[in-house]
């Protein structure tokens, strides 16, 4: 096998045959023989076959003993995976709910427990020091009894010094808000609550193969078992903004099946194969409407103007 074709040929290396015989993907997606017959006497991929970015058409040469060469397109099965933003998006959520939860045990289990346990040790130095000096004003203070007097004091300095100050006792709400709004809500039930719908649509993949079949969590469908696709709320600008990322498949039997751009990278493209299949003079390949200008053209114009 050769490497890919670039670029223009002679006719002396281009398809002997005057027509090229179409291979069943061509007739599926409206291309016709003379298109293909130009295609590849320029040696270039046709584009009515580029039903999206993911379907990489393959130019294979091979040499015969006269010297005859033919072409053969290989085309690729789109397959869906998460979209990049909802990936990082329920990650960064999931990061932070993770966080907030050590957090709430951290004050819960360390932080509460040493404060309360600070402000008790504060509050009864704080009373044997005022005894102490009651007590001196009308009698000397024997040995042990100035010994105690240095030991609370130290005792209040050193958790003077840990706090910042003086210790504030926790309000009696603190570890229930630390228990149930930060380990509970945030921990327990908000991490998984984001890491979830990651796993769930990493495992849900949805696949166009090259012969037309859609395989989907649901099930598979074959070519003809697509009835049609319903494309009203797709791009749609009135209504719900969240349903103008999906499309829906409905089969013979009656079934619905949602396509949704929005949590699957590639989707559009598995939207706009079956779209333009069915209705090729409405939809590009893209999912695009024909006629349509994309991004990159739009673009081009407003800098020409």
């Amino acid at each position: 096998d050769g490497p890919p074709c670039t670029g223009r040929t002679s006719m002396e290396t281009a398809l002997p045959t005057p027509r090229l015989r179409l291979i069943p993907e061509a007739v599926r997606f409206g291309m016709d023989s003379e298109s293909v017959e130009v295609a590849c006497l320029q040696r270039l991929p046709p584009s009515p076959l580029r039903l999206s970015q993911c379907w990489r058409q393959q130019w294979r040469v091979r040499d015969n003993r006269n010297r005859k060469r033919s072409l053969q397109f290989i085309f690729m099965a789109i397959r869906t995976t998460i979209q990049p933003f909802v990936f990082w998006r329920n990650a960064i959520f999931a990061i932070l709910c993770a966080v907030f939860g050590l957090w709430g045990w951290y004050d819960y289990s360390v932080k509460i427990p040493n404060l309360e346990a600070d402000c008790a040790e504060f509050d009864q130095a704080k009373e044997e020091i005022k005894k102490l000096e009651t007590q001196s004003t009308t009698a000397p203070l024997s040995d042990s009894q100035t010994a105690q007097y240095a030991a609370f004091k130290k005792t209040i300095d050193q958790i003077t010094a840990r706090n910042s100050g003086a210790p504030t006792k926790p309000s009696q709400y603190d570890r229930t808000i630390q228990m149930w709004l930060y380990i509970i809500g945030c921990g327990v039930l908000g991490t998984p609550f984001f890491i979830w719908p990651i796993i769930q649509t990493a495992k849900s993949i949805y696949v166009l193969e090259d012969n037309g079949t859609l395989v989907t969590p649901k099930g598979t469908f074959t070519v003809d078992q697509i009835a049609e696709i319903d494309m009203n709320r797709w791009c749609a600008k009135e209504g719900d903004r969240r349903s103008t990322w999906t499309a829906t498949v409905v089969t013979t039997s009656g079934k619905r099946v949602l396509l949704d751009d929005h949590d699957y990278k590639n989707m559009h493209l598995i939207i706009g194969g079956i779209a333009h299949r069915m209705m090729p003079d409405t939809w590009t390949p893209e999912a695009k409407r024909v006629g349509e200008k994309s991004q990159d053209e739009v673009a081009a114009a407003n800098a020409a103007a």
